[in-house]
């Protein structure tokens, strides 16, 4: 699951940077004047901005409710774990 979620990363990262890349080139590459083009990357790159901060936040608000969800089960796996090892404790000394 880890691996995967890794995966998952990666190909965001490398899809956003990609993407970030290409809009420069074809920007800079572009028939227009400097000073237009300057213009329209400016904006370009704070809407890319703008939508890179909106979805960290979706991610941190994923993050906390999975985390959420999960922290019941890890208590719970604790306490079964902490149950098991007093029984193979006392039927150790037997």
């Amino acid at each position: 699951m880890c691996n995967d979620h890794n995966h998952h990363n990666s190909f965001v990262k490398g899809a956003f940077l990609g993407a970030l890349i290409g809009t420069v080139l074809g920007i800079l590459y572009a028939p227009l004047p400097g000073e237009k083009s300057r213009k329209k990357l400016k904006e370009v790159s704070e809407d890319l901005a703008e939508r890179g901060q909106e979805r960290f936040g979706e991610l941190v608000g994923r993050v906390e409710d999975a985390r959420t969800r999960v922290e019941p089960i890890v208590e719970k796996a604790k306490e079964t774990i902490e149950t098991l090892e007093k029984r193979v404790g006392k039927s150790r000394k037997k």
